[in-house]
């Protein structure tokens, strides 16, 4: 799978969450992990995945709330 298209694919499950399971940069930050080391999203990177998952979801996803504010 190339990078883009599992990128692609990796924020169109982070859209199917429920809105509670994608309110702060914990949530989001758990699932780029989760999503980082998921077989079924396989894309070959220089550097970390998650860090790519990351700035990905980062780009397209906003006004994520931070813990205790």
């Amino acid at each position: 799978m190339k990078k883009e298209d599992a990128l692609r694919a990796i924020l169109a499950a982070w859209r199917r969450l429920p809105e509670a399971e994608r309110q702060t940069k914990s949530q989001q930050a758990a699932f780029a992990m989760k999503m980082a080391n998921d077989p079924e999203y396989p894309f070959r990177c220089t550097g970390d995945r998650y860090q790519h998952v990351m700035g990905h979801l980062d780009r397209n996803v906003s006004g994520l709330k931070k813990e205790g504010i």
